[in-house]
């Protein structure tokens, strides 16, 4: 640690015999719980006001028609909630944290860093071979559980676009906020805090589960924790937290562009609106050859700390 580096580190976690892994994790869990209890506590007073004025969508209906109704019901409150908890948590929180507890230029520790050109078009072109990928190692709960195929209503309804204000709610809290956000408290603080003191292989493999487990979303893990490997994987080798920004970026957008657009190309999707194997065989080669520029590109780039 040079001696530039070792002036920025002066929060109270920063202080011999302190270890700052221990205030990665108590932030991790205090944002989590915060996220996670105000925004069902505000949707569910939300819920609760809505039903009362129109009781009818819950009436006779099953779980999973319930579920589908209320992602559909509630679509536009769903998403501002989301976007406002992920803006004064997931950002908010962990600048006023990581300012406290390590650095007085919390950007420079969480490497708000400027990008090269090559960087965030390498990291982008990834993220959406990912996606293909993604569902492929989320099938498998396809065939354990037929249910989860009607279940995929509720994210067409969640990110269903119908008018140009749709668009705009979708894509900003759907594509452009949890990059913003959540890119902060996962890559720039958590995996890099690990980083500090742990292999670039352990912090990028923690950090990913972690990012998955916070999804809630125990059928999707896999698929997840892949994409948080692949996000932590861009963070350690560019050193920069703009490119898996832009990566969790475009990885969500192309999410939503698949649940919007008609795609009649039966080579790119089946009848059953899976993304076929052809594309997910294509995407595998894509998503490698990235990799492999991505090493090559970062071969003479040392590891930075904080």
């Amino acid at each position: 640690m040079t001696a530039q580096t070792a002036q920025v580190l002066d929060g109270s976690w920063e202080q011999p015999g302190r270890n700052p892994l221990r205030a990665g994790i108590a932030g991790l869990l205090l944002c989590g719980a915060l996220y996670s209890t105000i925004g069902a506590i505000v949707l569910s007073i939300i819920a609760a006001i809505v039903t009362a004025h129109d009781p009818s969508w819950v009436r006779g209906t099953g779980f999973v028609d319930f579920l589908l109704g209320y992602y559909k019901k509630l679509q536009v409150p769903i998403l501002v909630v989301t976007a406002v908890m992920e803006y004064a948590v997931f950002l908010g929180l962990t600048l006023v944290l990581v300012r406290a507890w390590h650095s007085s230029r919390p950007a420079r520790y969480l490497a708000y860093t400027r990008p090269r050109a090559l960087d965030l078009v390498l990291s982008g072109l990834g993220a959406i071979t990912v996606v293909p990928l993604a569902e492929l190692l989320d099938s498998w709960s396809y065939y354990l559980f037929p249910v989860l195929r009607q279940l995929r209503g509720g994210e067409a309804a969640l990110l269903g676009i119908h008018s140009p204000g749709q668009l705009v709610l979708v894509v900003f809290a759907i594509s452009i906020t949890p990059a913003i956000c959540e890119e902060a408290i996962f890559r720039g603080w958590l995996q890099r805090t690990i980083r500090r003191r742990a292999s670039a292989v352990l912090s990028i493999v923690v950090t990913g589960v972690i990012f998955a487990l916070f999804h809630m979303s125990p059928l999707s893990v896999v698929a997840l924790a892949f994409v948080g490997f692949y996000l932590g994987f861009l963070f350690e080798r560019f050193g920069t937290l703009f490119a898996s920004m832009t990566a969790h970026c475009l990885y969500n957008l192309t999410i939503i562009g698949l649940v919007n657009i008609d795609i009649p190309w039966r080579w790119l999707t089946t009848s059953s609106g899976d993304i076929a194997l052809p594309t997910q065989l294509g995407a595998i080669l894509v998503f490698a050859l990235v990799v492999l520029a991505i090493m090559v590109t970062t071969a003479g780039r040392a590891h930075q700390d904080p």
